[in-house]
């Protein structure tokens, strides 16, 4: 079991302060957002920072349009003569051609898993309406896509070995499923995704009109979404609202002989930005 960080901005003092914790591996890319995809020389600097300090590197990428698959593609070339990488694929098209590529190995990123449970208002209204009537509905909420044979099949046919998912403790006792038909499962500690748009609304509401010459105001800020009637919190962080999870020892104990990585993602959400905060919540979290 490994602890990976995940950086939310190609800033080297960032990526520095992930390097030098005490995490296994470090991830270096946009998940959510083309227009934040590092340029090709901050990923060779990137790149070559994780490797002089012995640190597992993995590239991840976002759902693009058909002008970041031209970017991507040559970054993908700088990674495959690289050698052997992993890479984090959210996007289906990125998925077809990284087949080219044998030194990189696809892992299947948060957006190509469809998980319902996903949706916090489960916890407030359906769960009271139907969980307790209707056998079943709690598992048909709580199981990912790939809880199913066909969508497995489908994905390993790309050469995906591993996976992204969420700290969704429901959903804890369906990943083991994942593991038994040969995944490796990569969580993620704290950010839930609830709903995405290719339009960013934190720039709209920062007056950042130009997304290629955006400014990246969520490097720095986040925003409270407060919903009252069903007293739930939730953060806009660029392009994607999340939910805040709290991880505990004791359910990483559990999910240890199942889970291959614990993923801590860097951000003004999570708070965690330097160092200190990354091997401290290591520390609490290592069973």
């Amino acid at each position: 079991m490994k602890f990976s960080v995940q950086t939310t901005t190609s800033s080297l003092d960032m990526l520095k302060e992930a390097v030098s914790s005490d995490c296994d591996k470090v991830r270096f890319g946009s998940e959510f957002c083309e227009w934040k995809i590092p340029s090709i020389s901050e990923l060779k600097e990137a790149y070559t920072l994780i490797k002089s300090e012995g640190k597992e590197f993995t590239y991840v990428t976002p759902r693009v349009s058909d002008s970041g698959i031209k970017k991507l593609l040559r970054q993908l070339d700088f990674l495959d003569r690289k050698g052997e990488t992993e890479v984090v694929i959210n996007d289906l098209g990125m998925l077809n051609l990284i087949g080219r590529y044998s030194n990189l190995n696809p892992h299947l990123g948060r957006q190509l898993v469809h998980i319902p449970a996903r949706c916090p208002w489960l916890k407030k209204s359906i769960k009271d309406t139907l969980f307790g009537k209707f056998r079943g509905v709690d598992a048909l909420y709580s199981q990912t896509s790939l809880n199913y044979r066909p969508t497995i099949k489908f994905f390993q046919k790309y050469r995906i070995r591993s996976v992204d998912l969420d700290w969704i403790p429901r959903c804890f006792r369906y990943y083991s499923f994942l593991a038994k038909n040969g995944f490796n499962l990569s969580i993620h500690l704290h950010l839930v995704p609830v709903t995405l748009t290719r339009k960013c609304h934190t720039a709209r509401f920062l007056g950042e009109n130009n997304p290629e010459t955006c400014s990246k105001p969520c490097n720095d800020k986040a925003f409270r979404l407060e919903n009252e009637r069903l007293d739930l919190e939730f953060f806009l962080h660029g392009n994607v609202v999340f939910y805040l999870t709290q991880p505990s020892r004791r359910d990483v104990s559990k999910l240890k002989n199942d889970v291959t990585e614990f993923v801590i993602t860097m951000s003004p959400i999570t708070g965690i930005l330097n160092r200190e905060k990354i091997n401290n919540l290591i520390s609490q979290l290592k069973p």
